[in-house]
Parts: structure tokens; sequence; C-alpha cells
């Protein structure tokens, strides 16, 4: 029940970020990009996930 409540911001966040990296990767390298995405994306939904065992 609490896990809804952190989805979808959650969901929003990693689509957006993801999206970012992306046209960051684009205009830079893709190592640029998947730097970004390890530390905007991967980490936080790392975390979250990490919250939502018990």
């Amino acid at each position: 029940m609490g896990a809804g409540i952190l989805l979808v911001p959650m969901t929003v966040y990693v689509v957006l970020m993801s999206l970012f990296c992306v046209k960051v990767g684009d205009s830079s390298s893709w190592r640029a990009g998947w730097l970004m995405a390890a530390a905007t994306v991967i980490l936080p939904l790392g975390l979250f996930v990490a919250f939502l065992i018990p």
C-alpha cells in the first residue's frame, strides 16, 4: 500500500532521467550518457528497491 505512493513519482523520475541521459549521450558520447545514467537512474532505482525489501 505504501509502495504505491512512491511508485508513481519514481517511475516518472526514471523515465524523465532516462530521456535526459539519452539526450546527453546523443550530444556528447555514449560513455557520458551511461555514466550519467548510472549516477542518476540506476542508483536511486536500486535504493528504491532496497527500501521495499523488508
